[in-house]
This record gives structure tokens, C-alpha cells and sequence, in this order.
């Protein structure tokens, strides 16, 4: 359960596999295939092969948005799947698995050392399952530790990646009258392994969040519609570099990210109390616009 602006219990920033099959997601995600798929089947092998991209195996900890340079631009669509095999309570712990789809897409705009030609397009897909165990600190404050395991695909060079991350979340909430702060952290450590070369690296970082819920009299087919404000910092206690063959590598060092969301109807074929927003990111590298779904962090 993730604290959400209504009272309800639930996993919300998680979309359950029965309603996700039942809409237009399903959709979204095979044309998303797709169109990643047809794309790099345009690049040569031996032109992607020169381009480090296996930092797009972080994918899965970064979220859906854009990211550019001066050099390039990656885009990244995260489906958060998930089935909770405990809901927690006010006084007993639960269970979640987790199994998100991550896909990235590329497309790389110079010419790098001088000596690759122009990439069109190249991308990764990957599958990170984890497990997740919510405990009820108090009322209002969970922790929640996990562990993740799983591998991405590197489509262009046609590679495996096996990635492992672990650490915990704390979510705590604050009621005021109607309007909610929710008060996250965060604290990952995340490593990949190439299956082939056996090349390794690594990040760890630790992530603060604020979201202000700010409920409205607005109603859409009987629902109550939200907006909240949000904002997060990001400090990594080592740099995390997306792409580096690049003159202008896109570096996700300490940042800051502001942003805001506004709940959704109750169809169907959507999650409960779903949430769609917008964030940016700020870095010194890098440009970041995130589409959110769900929570706007973890």
C-alpha cells in the first residue's frame, strides 16, 4: 500500500495485471515493442556495437520521461506490473511482487570520436521482478525494503544484462483537514553485470520526496479530481552516467526534480485512483521531462 490523497487501502502506484489487460495499455506497450523492435533492426550491428548503452539497464530506477544531450536523446517507458500478495494493514505486514517492463529507445544525433556513423535509433528492453515487504511503522508511516533481480536486453548488440538492486522506502502522511503531505525516502543500491563481457557497474543513491495533495470540488463521472504538488532530490553517492560515448555524455549526477499530478477518473481498465502528471528534472548534463503515472517517486 503507497500513500495516496484519498483514505483508501490499496497498491496504487502499481498497475494490477487484470486491469491492465483489459484497456488501452496493452496497446500502448505492443506498439511501444514494436516500434523498438523495427527501429533497431535499422542499425547496423557493427555501427551500435561502438556505443555503450548499457547503462539503459538502469531504466527500470529511473522512471517513463525523456532525457537529452548534446549528443542524443533517450526516451524511456516504464509499466509498472505488479500483483499484492499481502495487502498490509494498520497492524499487520504484506507482501508485494513486483514486475515492471522497462523500455528504452535512443536516438543518437553525431558523429562519436569521429569514426561511428549516425545512429538512428537503438533500445533495450528489460523485465526487473522484486519483492517488496511493507511493514506499519505506525498509522501513518510504512517501511518498505525490497529486493530486485532481473535482465535487460540490449536490442542493438543483441546482449544480456543481468541487474540487481536492493534497499528501502519509508512513506510517511500528514492530514490537514482535506489536504494531505506525504514525506518519502528512498535508498538504492543498484548494480548490472554484461553476461557476455562481464562487465560491471554500479550506483547508490538516496532520494528525498514531498507531495502536497491539494483536493478539489471537481467531479468526472463521480470521481473526486486531485492535484498535488511534488518535488524530490536526488543525491547519488556515486555519479550515474545514462550514456558516456558521447562528446556530451547524459549524466545523472545530484539533481533536483519538481513536478505536479492530477487524479483520474475511475474507469475499468485503470488502476484505482490513478494519477497522471508531469515532472523536470534539473541537472548539470542532462535534461530530464518525466511523464508520471501512479506516485510521482518509487
Amino acid at each position: 500500500m503507497y500513500p495516496l490523497p484519498r483514505k483508501t487501502e490499496g497498491n496504487f502506484n502499481k498497475i494490477p495485471v487484470g486491469g491492465l489487460f483489459r484497456g488501452f495499455l496493452p496497446r500502448l506497450f505492443l506498439v511501444t515493442v514494436l516500434t523498438v523492435i523495427f527501429s533497431v533492426n535499422s542499425v547496423r550491428s557493427e555501427d551500435a556495437s561502438e556505443v555503450e548503452l548499457i547503462n539503459f539497464a538502469f531504466g527500470n530506477y529511473l522512471g517513463t520521461g525523456f532525457y537529452a544531450s548534446g549528443g542524443g536523446d533517450v526516451f524511456i517507458l516504464r509499466i509498472p506490473l505488479a500483483t499484492v500478495m499481502r495487502p498490509m494493514t494498520s497492524n499487520d505486514s504484506g507482501w508485494t511482487i513486483n514486475y515492471p517492463i522497462t523500455l528504452g529507445v535512443a536516438n543518437f544525433d553525431e558523429i562519436i570520436d569521429g569514426t561511428t556513423p549516425t545512429l538512428d535509433s537503438v533500445g533495450t528492453i528489460s523485465v526487473v521482478p522484486s519483492v517488496e515487504y511493507h511493514y506499519p511503522v505506525r498509522h501513518n508511516w510504512q517501511l518498505i525494503p525490497f529486493f530486485d533481480l532481473g535482465l535487460a536486453r540490449d536490442l542493438a548488440n543483441n546482449i544480456d544484462i543481468r541487474i540487481l538492486g536492493t534497499g528501502a522506502k519509508s512513506f510517511a502522511t500528514f492530514d490537514f483537514d482535506r489536504h494531505r503531505l506525504t514525506l518519502g525516502n528512498r535508498f538504492l543500491y543498484a548494480d548490472q553485470r554484461n553476461l557476455e563481457t562481464e562487465q560491471n557497474s554500479n550506483f547508490a543513491v538516496f532520494e528525498t520526496a514531498l507531495d502536497y495533495n491539494i483536493p478539489t470540488n471537481l467531479t468526472i463521472h463521480g470521481s473526486w479530481i486531485d492535484f498535488s504538488l511534488y518535488f524530490i532530490n536526488y543525491f547519488y553517492l556515486k555519479d550515474l552516467v545514462l550514456v558516456d560515448a558521447l562528446d556530451n555524455p547524459i549524466s545523472l549526477e545530484n539533481k533536483n526534480e519538481i513536478g505536479f499530478t492530477v487524479s483520474l477518473p475511475a474507469y475499468s481498465w485503470l488502476p484505482s485512483n490513478p494519477r497522471l502528471g508531469f515532472g523536470v528534472q534539473m541537472t548539470k548534463d542532462a535534461n530530464l521531462y518525466r511523464i508520471v503515472f501512479g506516485m510521482p517517486f518509487f
